[in-house]
């Protein structure tokens, strides 16, 4: 049942990135890509409702303890970082590239969850994460050959927060599923309403901080969310399901299957989408970073 939940994971993710690389050109500045995010969030929170229902069969079951506050806090911040960096990312980068510095991030849950839940790292996690980063390097190198943008200081700790954030999200599902009581459905469904809070406080103290000299009416921000209106719906329901999916498959496969499997997988499917469907040349350097990324896969699941 984990492989099963890991590849309807990856088939949400997949098709969420199809729709935030779309949105990209159209999303250009921090305002609004967190209004963007927050509209995808609020979204995501009736739909988490709905599974809450259908789950449960009722509303007290969101009546949830401490701990579960405390763990659907920090999936909600480490997703709001998440979306917002991946959007500054794809927008500017080879799309492959900013799945290579996902899957450098898996080494946050590995490790966390060997110092808090004493789950093992044996000498070939370490060797594949060492190949992770060897991985995104040539990337990076792929990244400057192939997009307009080259790879600056800032755009590397862009990619490097995005990956860190990725992997803090991965880690509090793993987290829930040692120490919440709550259904999986109410911890998502938390977890998206602590990320729209969070978006939503952030887009507020941006926009008084930055005293932009031309905002964007408000009539223009209602007419990119009208323009966008469904790639943020499509995105928002598989944002959802691929979090539910991935903590599912959570129940059942430690930190060191999971998240190595589902971006091995993604960067085979997220290959073929950005070939396909945005012309980014699939060169030698990318199919020899492509290879060192599933060694190191190979490396942390198969040894």
């Amino acid at each position: 049942m984990g492989y099963l939940f890991c590849a309807l994971a990856l088939m949400m993710g997949v098709t969420k990135g199809y729709c935030g690389k779309k949105t990209g050109g159209t999303v250009t500045t921090l305002p609004a890509t967190m209004l963007f995010n927050a509209v995808r969030m609020l979204i995501c929170i009736p739909i988490g409702l709905v599974f809450v229902l259908a789950y449960t069969k009722t509303l007290a079951s969101l009546q949830i303890d401490g701990i579960t506050w405390l763990i659907s806090i920090v999936s909600g911040i480490s997703t709001s970082i998440f979306v917002v960096t991946w959007i500054a990312a794809v927008r500017t980068g080879a799309y492959m590239m900013v799945d290579v510095f996902l899957t450098l991030g898996v080494a946050v849950p590995i490790v966390l969850c060997r110092v808090f839940f004493a789950e093992e790292i044996a000498w070939n996690h370490i060797l594949g994460i060492a190949l992770l980063a060897v991985a995104a390097g040539i990337m990076c190198t792929y990244n400057n050959k192939v997009s307009k943008a080259r790879i600056t200081p800032t755009s590397l700790l862009v990619l490097s927060v995005c990956g860190i954030a990725n992997g803090m999200t991965s880690f509090s599902q793993k987290w829930y599923r040692y120490e919440s009581c709550a259904d999986v459905s109410v911890f998502n469904f938390y977890t998206y309403v602590f990320s729209a809070a969070v978006l939503l406080l952030c887009c507020t103290a941006v926009r008084f901080v930055k005293k932009e000299k031309e905002p964007t009416p408000a009539e223009n921000r209602r007419a990119v969310l009208k323009k966008l209106a469904v790639y943020v719906t499509v995105m928002s329901l598989c944002l959802f399901l691929h979090s539910l999916f991935s903590t599912m498959a959570g129940k059942y496969l430690s930190a060191s299957m999971i998240y190595p499997l589902m971006q091995g997988g993604s960067l085979v499917l997220s290959m073929l989408m950005s070939a396909i469907f945005f012309g980014e040349r699939i060169t030698p350097r990318c199919v020899v970073g492509i290879l060192v990324t599933f060694g190191a896969l190979l490396c942390i699941n198969l040894l």
